[in-house]
């Protein structure tokens, strides 16, 4: 393989099937901040650099394609990061990911659902003002006493590791 060489006799990197970072960044339709950032936490990586700029071997833009499906698919950063660390082992770890965004997609797409019911329900709701609705205050109310719940759950796992800490038990501390 032929070196090449810059005109003050630097040796410079044989960059062919590389890809510049402003050309990934065109081919992928991110930022080169975001390649970089990308880069930062593990993501990506460079395969050389030439007069200074990054430059990545030609399946990165496969690599970022596949990050862009899975933000897509609702997982974070950090979540894609151990996806891939998963995929690299034996068998199916990343499947306990998956199975854990499936639950909280379901959730989302609950939520999502009532939400559209209930701006649904507005538009037809013969009640000049929402708020006299039956149906508006049921809603209201079902959401009031969620909250209460999740606080109140919260609250009781808050009290149960401090005394957990404290070594006077979780559970049994908590009936008091």
């Amino acid at each position: 393989m032929l070196k090449c060489t810059s005109s003050q006799g630097i040796v410079m990197p044989n960059l062919v099937g590389q890809i510049p970072i402003g050309e990934l960044a065109r081919r992928t339709g991110l930022a080169s901040s975001a390649l970089r950032y990308y880069e930062r936490i593990g993501l990506l990586s460079p395969s050389a650099r030439a007069g200074g700029r990054r430059h990545y071997g030609g399946s990165s833009a496969e690599r970022v394609a596949l990050v862009q499906l899975c933000r897509g698919a609702g997982f974070t950063l950090r979540e894609i990061c151990a996806l891939l660390a998963a995929w690299s082992r034996r068998g199916r770890p990343w499947a306990r990911l998956a199975e854990a965004k499936l639950r909280e997609l379901d959730s989302r797409i609950a939520q999502a659902k009532r939400a559209r019911d209930l701006v649904r329900h507005a538009l037809a709701c013969p009640h000049r003002n929402l708020v006299t609705c039956p149906n508006f205050r049921a809603a209201l109310e079902a959401h009031l006493d969620a909250r209460e719940r999740l606080s109140h759950a919260a609250e009781e796992r808050a009290v149960a590791r401090v005394m957990a800490r404290r070594g006077k038990g979780g559970r049994a501390a908590t009936a008091m």
